[in-house]
């Protein structure tokens, strides 16, 4: 008897460790580290950090700043970062150069605009009247792209009829510009808005450009292993993007408060550059612009060794995030409309 109540009290003890062992772990946190830079653009970072979605999602998300998106993709392509949204155009060069990343969503989408003082815009709006003037402009910018493209597509030859300077930082481009070095400057936000600012003009928004219309900027990067290895984090990480731009879409208010810590600018110019013309941000990865603007890479010149920009494109976990959120919340606007977007902008 002795010996059964033995048994019978081990086992009762094992079962307790399990037990608790199975709430420990349902109780922790995927360590989840996020690149971003200081920009509007990277709102929705910000609002699923401050409201707590990526804890929600069982992820102990940390927000890691970069100075430049060179930095941050090789952070992530050498599995420094789980994830980090740097531009459209450079991802896709490191990608052609064997870098191991896969695209798998969004962040920011348009938010460029070609600027120039008040008594040239007019004559630039035409873009025609691009031939014989000097464009300064940050190499592998997404506007830098959209108005080398705009240039091709009238007929002009990059660097012989117009010449695309290059320079270090928007701020430089649009300095360029007000001393007379430039006869415009491709900016994006919140330096549109500070353009304007400093006395210059909007001459074309990047979206106005035939073929642009909704072309992407920042899409959300991940090594190809790191997504192989733990798909599940980055569905998390999506649900809680979604949860954030549910927010931003909702809460305009509260949206520029958290914004403003992050970004130290004027909350008037970041309610223009965030809520704005032609800027938004949105984690669909629309697939079907990138692979448009892979072939608007090539034409430029700025992929040399030709890949299948598909392969390296996953929406897939977009989808499963977003599934499982209208399979909770089957009515919700946002959702809805995320769903459709998607069915448009990726199948």
């Amino acid at each position: 008897m002795k010996k059964i109540l033995a048994v019978l009290l081990t086992v009762i003890a094992l079962i307790t460790a399990a037990c608790g062992s199975n709430n420990k772990t349902a109780d922790q946190k995927t360590d989840f580290k996020i690149g971003y830079l200081a920009s509007t653009g990277h709102i929705l970072y910000f609002i699923a950090q401050e409201k707590g979605y990526f804890a929600e999602e069982g992820l102990n998300a940390e927000l890691v700043l970069f100075n430049n998106s060179g930095e941050g993709i090789t952070a992530v392509a050498n599995g420094k970062l789980d994830v980090g949204a740097f531009g459209s155009s450079a991802p896709m060069v490191y990608i052609s150069k064997g870098s191991p990343i896969t695209i798998f969503a969004g962040q920011m989408s348009m938010g460029h605009a070609l600027v120039a003082r008040p008594e040239k815009a007019a004559e630039l709006s035409d873009l025609k009247n691009l031939k014989g003037k000097t464009i300064a402009t940050i190499r592998l910018a997404t506007g830098d792209i959209v108005f080398r493209e705009a240039a091709i597509k009238q007929g002009l030859k990059i660097n012989e009829d117009v010449t695309f300077k290059e320079m270090e930082s928007a701020s430089a481009a649009m300095e360029a510009v007000k001393n007379g070095a430039a006869d415009a400057s491709v900016v994006w936000t919140p330096f549109r808005k500070m353009a304007e600012q400093q006395g210059l003009k909007i001459v074309k928004y990047s979206p106005e450009v035939p073929g642009f219309e909704n072309h992407p900027c920042c899409r959300q990067i991940a090594s190809t292993a790191s997504i192989k290895k733990n798909p599940e984090a980055y569905e998390a990480f999506l649900r809680a993007m979604i949860k954030a731009y549910r927010f931003y879409k909702t809460n305009q208010k509260e949206s520029i408060e958290i914004l403003s810590k992050y970004v130290n600018i004027d909350k008037d110019t970041l309610y223009e550059e965030t809520y704005g013309k032609f800027v938004e941000s949105n984690p669909d990865p629309n697939r079907n612009a990138v692979i448009d603007f892979y072939k608007y890479m090539k034409e430029v010149g700025y992929i040399e060794k030709d890949f299948n920009i598909e392969d390296h494109i996953n929406i897939k976990l977009y989808q499963n995030a977003l599934d499982k959120l209208l399979e909770a919340e089957p009515e919700d606007p946002t959702f809805k409309q995320l769903k459709a977007d998607f069915e448009k902008n990726d199948l």
